[in-house]
């Protein structure tokens, strides 16, 4: 009978060393996914701060005539989204959009260069007159980015969401 309850309580011993054992593997997981998140979260800082600088140049490019209308408006949206893909919906930015969707069908780079000289003609009136319709617009919104900045980051959802959690 002794017998019996030395070895139930070694048992109970050795299960409760095994929890604690576990308990603290957890913790040690804990404290990594935790060293994770905030280095995650750091980077998309850092991230959104050099998206954020670039979007700047690009405004004072376009302010300055230093950049087409439609060169800034493609960059500009695609980087407005990568901070807040939100921004499409964003009335003072929405024209950046507009005039990317308009000229996105305008062939780039090489597919450039297998156009013949007249497809190249109507492509750049096209172009031209979507930048006429837009151009104050777009110089409004560009002002607009550089008297207040580029909207900050907007997670599209919480970043602890991302890393599961015990």
């Amino acid at each position: 009978m002794v017998f019996l309850i030395v070895l139930a309580v070694l048992i109970v011993v050795a299960l409760g060393a095994y929890a604690l054992h576990l308990h603290r593997k957890v913790q040690a997981l804990d404290v990594e996914r935790e060293k994770v998140r905030l280095l995650f979260e750091q980077q998309l800082k850092e991230k959104s701060e050099e998206t954020s600088k670039s979007i700047i140049i690009l405004a004072k490019g376009v302010v300055a005539d230093e950049l087409s209308i439609t060169e800034a408006c493609l960059r500009i949206s695609w980087l407005l989204t990568q901070i807040n893909p939100e921004a499409r919906e964003a009335e003072a930015y929405s024209v950046f959009y507009q005039v990317a969707d308009a000229t996105a069908h305008i062939p780039i780079l090489d597919a450039w260069k297998a156009l013949t000289r007249e497809q190249r003609k109507a492509f750049d009136r096209e172009r031209l007159e979507t930048e006429k319709a837009f151009g104050d617009f777009v110089l409004d919104a560009a002002k607009k980015l550089l008297d207040e900045g580029v909207p900050k980051f907007k997670p599209a959802s919480d970043s602890s969401d991302l890393f599961y959690s015990a």
